[in-house]
């Protein structure tokens, strides 16, 4: 009987002990279940925040890309900076008489026209050759006279815009322009008018058109072989990212100059120290309202107003602002 009752007191002590250990097991699980959704809720909370944060630095963002540069222009546009020496060179402030060499009627408007405009409120006398009439397609005769109406609204005497209709110099996007042609018939204009200051195309040709990059090889070979030439600068040529990012690409037009910027600050309050900023580059930025006259001169040109021109004089940078380079003689 003994025997008996200590076999049954073992077994109630493992039952016991059984019991109790499953029940040790479930509080511990219950204390992890609560852990377990604390940390769920601490993620969560935590995956919030950082949505939120990219969301405000995705809008932050944005806001800077356009604010910013906004900023910028309307800081050139509306107050005295944009006659600071850093973005016009005296060199150009000096000069009476301007000469704006391009290819086809239609390229003083699309690609010159915030330098026209600038340097005609500065009281300084116009003068524009077009090396062709633009007639590729039979409509030379038309855009000759729409280069005349161009011209009016540019505030440049009729006078003063010539296009010429040579033999070897016609309106052909596969065709070279000889380059001492186009020297000699440079220079003869240059005397003509008197001319200080002559801008044209880079050796890139602003759009890449062989008949921009022949302008600008004849004008290198212009100054190379002659003896007196005046002051020359190209517009420069963009890559196409932001070639059509419209006033939106100051901001990094600007950069460029701003150690001319401060240069030019610490040269006026320490000539000693500091010497005046280089005359190597312009800049030349159009108001609302010279982008509108740009915009008129151009719808000047009926023959050439088609659906891909409205996005061009819409995006393009060139409508609003000019950045030049000046070419040095060698």
């Amino acid at each position: 009987m003994k025997l008996i009752g200590i076999i049954k007191n073992i077994s109630r002590n493992i039952k016991y002990y059984r019991v109790k250990k499953e029940d040790e097991e479930d509080s511990i699980n219950l204390v992890d279940s609560s852990n377990e959704n604390e940390n769920d809720y601490d993620n969560e909370k935590f995956r919030l925040i950082i949505r939120l944060i990219r969301r405000i630095s995705l809008c932050f963002i944005i806001r800077c890309v356009l604010l910013i540069p906004l900023i910028i222009y309307f800081l050139i546009v509306l107050t005295p900076i944009k006659n600071l020496q850093s973005f016009i060179p005296i060199e150009i402030k000096q000069t009476k008489n301007f000469l704006i060499v391009v290819a086809h009627p239609d390229d003083e408007c699309l690609f010159f026209s915030p330098t026209i405009l600038r340097l005609i409120s500065d009281q300084k006398l116009g003068h524009i050759l077009v090396f062709s009439t633009g007639n590729s397609n039979g409509l030379g005769p038309i855009r000759e006279k729409e280069l005349k109406l161009s011209c009016q609204q540019l505030g440049i005497d009729l006078t003063r815009c010539l296009s010429l209709n040579l033999a070897d110099l016609q309106d052909n996007p596969k065709h070279w322009w000889p380059q001492r042609n186009i020297s000699e018939i440079v220079e003869k204009y240059v005397k003509q008018f008197q001319i200080d200051l002559l801008i044209t195309f880079d050796k890139s040709g602003i759009s890449g058109h062989i008949n921009h990059k022949s302008i600008a090889l004849g004008i290198k070979y212009y100054i190379d072989s002659t003896d007196q030439t005046p002051l020359t600068y190209e517009v420069s040529t963009a890559s196409l990212l932001f070639k059509f990012s419209s006033l939106f690409d100051i901001l990094r037009t600007t950069i460029k100059f701003l150690p001319r910027l401060f240069r030019s600050l610490f040269s006026t309050l320490f000539p000693f120290i500091i010497s005046q900023p280089n005359d190597k580059h312009a800049l030349f930025v159009s108001s609302p309202y010279g982008y509108y006259k740009g915009l008129k001169a151009f719808h000047a040109h009926r023959s050439q107003v088609l659906w891909f021109r409205h996005l061009y004089t819409t995006f393009s940078r060139y409508m609003f602002m000019n950045d030049l380079n000046k070419i040095s003689l060698n």
